[in-house]
């Protein structure tokens, strides 16, 4: 790795990352086990992959879930950028576009 990329500890990011919680549940992506992984490019753009507990999840829930990781990775030291992409949910790609509408923002 090179450049900002370096500076990004990806240990930090899914910690941040997993410290969501499920809105129903009341307990952690990570004390759950839902996290799915997470890369970085050399400009510090972070990529979140997690799924939920249900691929029926109701949408309001998985954007929620979403849009706070997003949050929480940002101000992860070294992130320029993040995107968060759901796995195995029926209207992935539509949660994708409500969470990462802006997913050129910076921290």
């Amino acid at each position: 790795m090179s450049g900002d990329a370096a500076k990004v500890d990806l240990d930090a990011v899914l910690e941040a990352a997993g410290s969501v919680e499920d809105p129903e549940i009341r307990r952690t992506l990570a004390d759950l086990d839902l996290m799915d992984g997470a890369e970085v490019d050399d400009e510090g753009n972070v990529t979140v992959h997690y799924h939920l507990t249900s691929p029926l999840c109701p949408s309001a829930f998985a954007v929620q879930i979403g849009r706070e990781v997003r949050r929480r990775v940002l101000a992860v030291p070294g992130v320029t950028g993040a995107r968060v992409d759901i796995q195995d949910h029926f209207i992935a790609a539509e949660i994708a576009r409500l969470v990462n509408d802006d997913e050129v923002v910076s921290a």
